[in-house]
């Protein structure tokens, strides 16, 4: 059976350039016609929100969040007390002591004899 090798490879060549065609992006097909100006960027926008939020603070607020116990933050639960925390060091603790048996019982040694 003999097939005609060159109108495959053509068609194929054919279809790839059909394919890279489609695939690539065009930036004069993705501009619209009437697009708007530019606006301004995004610390122009910040500007009037963290102005807005600094005037918003009342002086018996901040006077509040001051006159709490700084030993209060420090007698807050530990992370590895938590369960998640527990969770934790005992995958890290696995992971290590894998690590060790496996290194322990590689078939594969150092060659000492040089």
């Amino acid at each position: 059976m003999n097939f005609n090798v060159r109108r495959w490879r053509i068609a194929l060549r054919v279809l790839v350039l059909a394919l890279i065609v489609s695939a690539t992006p065009w930036p004069c097909l993705a501009q619209q016609p009437g697009q708007p100006a530019a606006r301004p960027g995004i610390m122009a926008s910040v500007q009037p929100v963290v102005h807005g939020v600094a005037s918003a603070r009342t002086p018996a607020r901040s006077q509040a969040q001051g006159a709490q116990d700084p030993r209060a933050q420090l007698e807050s639960k530990s992370f590895f007390k938590t369960t998640a925390g527990a969770v934790v060091l005992a995958v890290v603790a696995a992971g290590v002591g894998y690590a060790f048996y496996s290194a322990r019982h590689d078939r594969i040694t150092p060659n000492t004899n040089r």
